[in-house]
């Protein structure tokens, strides 16, 4: 019997063998995800191995097929699956089609691969898996709004014009790596999100669609009448990205007309909910409340979607329908006064009130000092606090060495006893081995990341080093001294650095420059002008960033898919999502009163990238130069992303930097943006993002500077006494020395 049976499967093709394998295959995915298993006694349920909506196969090609046989009560098809099934009114049937139908090949030569059916009897059917959830809230979706006459004349009304258009139509015109489109009424400008409200298109809306208008209007959904249109054409396997149209730049209704082909349209709540929505060829989607400024819609570039089927005979099951050309015309009403929807979180006016506000609530004008006083202040306000904010983001841009500060430390004799006075996060600490290197910083949270990399440092105020009198053979002091906002404090530090110094000892300082071009030879800082542009493009005009040295950190942010700026005076660029800012390599080193919050943040909110010049300043009672206390300030200039907030430029108050420009006077403020995540405790889960869905908001820090100009650091070097100056160089938007402890 047993050789009976062994002489059987012998006889079986190897075609045969393959069969059984795929069957075998089906019948445990089936089990393995439905926890369906298939059934040796004949049954009116047929499971279709590779028959399903995965493989690309339509209810229509099936239906055909399987009603030959006998009457069939439903086709069941599972979205993602390689298998549907068939369901027999009687087994008979069912087991005509199992007989006639196993290993019949779909398709045969008319797809890529032809799909052969393997065929197995089950006890039951999984449900349809159809979307019977309601739309989205201001949802309204009007079948047939149009019919095939004037959708034929709409198509044939766009005209596309070929390369040699004129720059006119052109800017009427673009090819969108997903589509192509075409504007009426006002260019809608991709690389802002928005639209130029003062600068309408000069031939304004075409009568066609001006008469399309009016039947949107005659439904009663839409209160603005729109006035401006963007026609967008779809190939098969094209889409566009989830967004939400800008806040700002429209009123409530987004209304999209589909013509030529269906779509699945797919709306994503905040809280996870995700809702697709057929749009049928002639159909009317109106976007309004919570559907237009909460959910984000999109379109998934695919060249087929899952839909209901038209099939009267299998109780409205799935079907995979092939898209074909699809044209859209989304047309919407410009907005004249600021949005004041429900839903600050998604609002680009309401973000851009918030910052507003910030800036007038917390961040008052800046002016120069007049007294020691008001000098501790300013720098405890826009220098200290700062960079206590961002220190774990400042030490995460910087890497590499300054070559020319590296070749300053290599050249020390073995053994050496080197002071870097503004360490920040102790790049320059173990450049030569050979050394016995310590470094200190205002800002005890850099010194602790000195510390976790095994380096020698401790939290100190550069104008009162708690170091002996000739005790160091070299000093370093890199993007420090810019900091201090008077010529007496600036030489206070020097002062201190002379003093620590052995007689000959050495030591190297970098500030920033007044001149970023030299020699017609512009620095890194301006050449990544037009980068700056381009972020500040992309993130609602938040451009201005600091300057920061190339090397690795350029190239470290661009991979990451930040825009980063170099800084002249320092080494590492500082990026965040929306405002890609790269920061001067200061360290701030002044005194400072006591640890106060940036305003609108919470501690945790500011750990970010780059600094003025590499000095944060944690330590809140650090005494100032004559020993005194330094009251304490008030916040450091804070705003929430957005364009920068310039100051009022008085007689004294200090003004804010654009970055990527040439300095136009010593003595400014610099932006930094930095991300974060914040609550803004606003609004409801339903009328608002929750907490843990808050949108990443980004914060703009204010820092104090004084840009040198040539000539300007050799003086303060000599005026100290006791110092030679042995060599000065200009570097990459820094002006350099070297001098000598006589």
């Amino acid at each position: 019997m047993a050789s009976a049976e062994s002489q059987e499967k012998k006889k079986l093709s190897k075609a045969e063998k393959k069969a059984a394998r795929k069957q075998a295959k089906s019948q445990h995915l089936l089990l393995k995800h439905d926890g369906i298993a298939t059934s040796e006694t004949p049954t009116k349920f047929l499971l279709i191995g590779n028959g399903g909506l995965l493989n690309g196969i339509q209810q229509e090609l099936l239906a055909p097929l399987f009603k030959h046989y006998g009457q069939v009560e439903e086709i069941v098809m599972l979205p993602g699956k390689p298998y549907s099934f068939v369901c027999y009114r009687e087994i008979d049937r069912a087991i005509k089609a199992h007989d006639n139908l196993q290993g019949y090949v779909l398709r045969d030569g008319l797809g890529p691969t032809n799909i052969r059916m393997y065929l197995s009897y089950v006890t039951q059917v999984p449900k349809n898996s159809i979307n019977c959830e309601n739309l989205p809230a201001g949802l309204i979706l009007i079948e047939d709004f149009i019919d095939q006459s004037l959708e034929r004349e709409l198509l044939e009304s766009i005209t596309w014009e070929d390369g040699s258009a004129t720059c006119e139509s052109q800017s009427a015109q673009q090819s969108l790596k997903h589509r192509r489109v075409k504007h009426h009424g006002y260019e809608f400008l991709y690389s802002t999100n928005n639209i130029d409200k003062d600068n309408p298109m000069p031939d304004g809306m075409p009568a066609l669609f001006g008469q399309v208008i009016d039947d949107i209007m005659a439904t009663g959904h839409v209160q603005c009448r729109p006035d401006q249109l963007t026609i967008n054409q779809y190939q098969p396997g094209q889409g566009i990205p989830p967004h939400i149209d800008t806040h700002s730049a429209f009123e409530d209704a987004i209304i999209a007309l589909s013509l030529g082909s269906q779509v699945l349209m797919e709306f994503s709540h905040p809280d996870g909910r995700h809702i697709p929505v057929l749009l049928p060829p002639r159909s009317l989607v109106i976007m309004t409340g919570e559907a237009r400024y909460l959910w984000s819609h999109g379109i998934t570039p695919r060249k087929g979607d899952i839909v209901p089927s038209a099939t009267t005979d299998t109780k409205g099951g799935l079907t995979l329908m092939p898209r074909s050309v699809r044209t859209s015309l989304t047309f919407r009403a410009i907005r004249r006064e600021p949005c004041k929807c429900d839903y600050p979180s998604r609002c680009d006016s309401q973000q851009n009130q918030t910052i507003v506000k910030a800036t007038q609530e917390h961040n008052p004008s800046a002016s120069l000092p007049t007294s020691e006083q008001e000098a501790a202040v300013l720098e405890q306000t826009h220098v200290h606090q700062v960079y206590d904010r961002i220190a774990e983001h400042f030490s995460d841009t910087r890497h590499k060495p300054w070559p020319r500060v590296a070749e300053f430390l290599n050249k020390l004799a073995p053994g050496s006893v080197v002071m870097d006075v503004g360490c920040g996060n102790g790049k320059y600490l173990g450049v030569n081995r050979s050394l016995y290197t310590i470094g200190c910083d205002r800002s005890q949270h850099l010194v602790d990341i000195c510390r976790q990399r095994q380096f020698q440092a401790f939290t100190s105020d550069a104008l009162e080093l708690p170091v002996r009198s000739a005790s160091v053979d070299a000093c370093i002091c890199i993007a420090v001294i810019h900091h201090f906002s008077t010529q007496a404090r600036r030489e206070k530090a020097v002062q201190e650095i002379v003093r620590i110094l052995n007689s000959g000892g050495q030591a190297l300082i970098y500030v920033w420059a007044v001149e970023q071009e030299r020699n017609k030879k512009k620095s890194n800082y301006l050449k990544d002008s037009k980068t700056s542009d381009k972020v500040q493009i992309a993130n609602n005009g938040a451009t201005d960033c600091e300057q920061e040295a190339v090397d690795t950190n350029l190239e470290t942010e661009r991979r990451n898919g930040n825009a980063c700026l170099q800084n002249p005076e320092t080494d590492s660029s500082i990026s965040n999502q929306n405002s890609k800012a790269t920061v001067n390599e200061s360290h701030s080193i002044t005194a400072s009163p006591s640890n106060v919050g940036c305003s609108d943040t919470s501690q945790d909110c500011c750990k970010s990238k780059g600094t003025a010049d590499g000095k944060d300043v944690p330590d809140i009672e650090r005494r100032n130069g004559d020993g005194g206390k330094v009251p304490q300030g008030n916040d450091p200039k804070v705003t929430s992303t957005g364009s920068d907030l310039n100051l009022q430029n008085t007689d004294n108050t200090l003004p804010v930097h654009k970055n990527r420009t040439q300095f136009v006077q010593p003595d400014l403020l610099v932006p930094w943006h930095l991300k974060i995540k914040k609550d803004t405790g606003q609004g409801s889960p339903s009328k608002d993002l929750t907490a843990q869905n808050e949108a990443a908001q980004s914060v703009v820090y204010h820092r104090y500077y004084h840009v040198f100009k040539e000539g300007e650091l050799e003086t303060l070097c000599l005026c100290v006494g006791d110092t030679e100056v042995v060599s000065s160089y200009y570097d990459q938007g820094n002006w350099c020395v070297v001098f000598k402890k006589k």
